[in-house]
């Protein structure tokens, strides 16, 4: 029997996954620089490398005969850049940020005969000056610090949009749901449908009505970013703002985290506002998750995976219009269409609303409102696994479900429905990050 070993087996499945299509690429970073004597000579030859302080892979490269280099398709994180000349001694600065499609600029003075290595801690700047892509961003810790409302579970990562200048709220009700035409809530001067998602560098779009497919859990974000003008043809499809999520990974050190949200509407006062003797419907919502990364051989393969429970239950305020007796006392069919048949079926319909009266007549003549019981429990799982195959080389893989079940009875017979949403998703790393060129 023919054995295969690990390597051969993460080498086939990057085949197979390189294989496939893939259009979106930007799941990735980019560090450039000069290096130059401290007269301001450049230096051609210099070695630099790029060692990630979580994981450490590593990306090396050389400056060309102008004392530039590049290194592109670098992961996001922060990385050890070290500058080495023979008989010019070496430079080190460490703690250096990449973004999520970010050019991060680190320049080098190397001295002749440096016999000690300089070590600085670089800070991340805020603005990109190497292109015209105009784009906001949150890190993972950001985005915790964050307050964002935990009972919306993973659709909760597009509110993150609303900390950046030029948001517009969507005034749909029912925004972020397929199932009501109401568009996505990202808006930035473009209209609520011109917006497109990827997320770790695949698009991430409902094919129908330009909203988000699939949510992330907050938890998981490693770097949250908005693009909205003068962005690249690589993003494509959409004319609005552009939302790119990069997700954590592991690293060489065991992580993660647990956390619950519990919320009880006894516990909530009614709106200062509200009528007289308005009180608020029963109602309970759980919120719990856990995430970990994690080594499974240092410097070469990580784990990670994640899982969050969103469970509302108990009551809602719902609004019916109702049939009046004025309504009911004019004729209900034409002279050609008043047959047995036909008002057997009329009975049946006005029969459904149980004999209800308008009781909210403040809000429309035929308002009727109660309360409906209610059960939406939404589920979401994730696992991704990171290879470093070579200097050259990474494989990233990323599985993700989620289900929405939405369970609502109703006080009109046969108005109660249980819609069910489960989403499966499939990730591999696109070729073109798969390999890191020096240059």
């Amino acid at each position: 029997m023919t054995r295969v070993s690990l390597r051969q087996f993460v080498v086939l499945s990057a085949c197979i996954l390189i294989a496939i299509p893939i259009v979106a690429q930007t799941v990735t970073g980019t560090l450039q620089g000069t290096v130059t004597e401290r007269s301001g000579n450049t230096l051609p030859g210099v070695t630099v490398t790029a060692r990630n302080m979580d994981t450490g892979e590593e990306r090396v490269s050389h400056t060309t005969e102008a004392g530039f280099y590049v290194i592109s398709y670098v992961p996001v994180g922060k990385y050890r850049v070290t500058a080495a000349l023979a008989g010019m001694g070496e430079q080190t600065k460490a703690g250096v940020d990449v973004g999520l499609n970010f050019t991060r600029i680190v320049n080098f003075a190397l001295a002749p005969q440096m016999a000690e290595t300089l070590t600085v801690t670089a800070e991340q700047p805020r603005i990109d000056t190497v292109n015209g892509e105009i784009k906001k961003g949150l890190t993972s810790q950001e985005v915790i610090d964050k307050p964002v409302a935990p009972q919306q579970g993973p659709t909760a990562f597009l509110n993150l949009a609303e900390t950046f200048a030029g948001f517009s709220q969507n005034p749909t009700s029912g925004k972020d749901n397929p199932t009501a035409s109401s568009g996505s809530s990202i808006n930035f001067g473009a209209g609520t449908r011109g917006a497109t998602f990827q997320t770790d560098g695949i698009n991430n779009d409902d094919s129908s009505e330009n909203q988000h497919r699939q949510g992330v859990a907050l938890s998981t974000i490693k770097e949250f970013q908005i693009l909205t003008n003068n962005y690249s043809a690589e993003f494509g499809r959409g004319y609005g703002a552009v939302v790119l999520v990069q997700t954590k990974s592991g690293t060489n050190r065991l992580a993660g985290d647990v956390y619950g949200f519990i919320s009880k509407n006894k516990w909530n006062s009614v709106d200062y506002f509200a009528a007289p003797g308005a009180h608020l419907p029963p109602g309970d919502r759980e919120v719990y998750g856990i995430t970990s990364g994690f080594p499974i051989m240092k410097d070469r393969l990580f784990g990670f995976f994640s899982a969050e429970r969103n469970a509302p239950t108990g009551q809602l305020v719902s609004r019916r219009d109702v049939p009046t007796a004025t309504d009911l006392a004019f004729p209900r069919l034409t002279l050609n269409n008043d047959t047995p048949a036909s008002r057997a079926f009329l009975d049946n319909i006005i029969s459904r609303f149980g004999g209800l009266t308008p009781n909210r007549t403040d809000l429309g003549p035929r308002v009727y409102e109660a309360n409906v019981n209610i059960k939406q429990p939404d589920k979401d799982a994730t696992g991704r696994a990171d290879y470093e195959m070579s200097a050259s080389h990474h494989l990233s893989t990323r599985y993700q479900y989620s289900s929405q079940v939405r369970t609502a009875t109703d006080y009109i017979i046969g108005a109660g429905v249980e819609p069910r949403r489960r989403i499966s998703v499939w990730i591999g790393t696109p070729k073109n990050a798969c390999r890191h060129p020096g240059g």
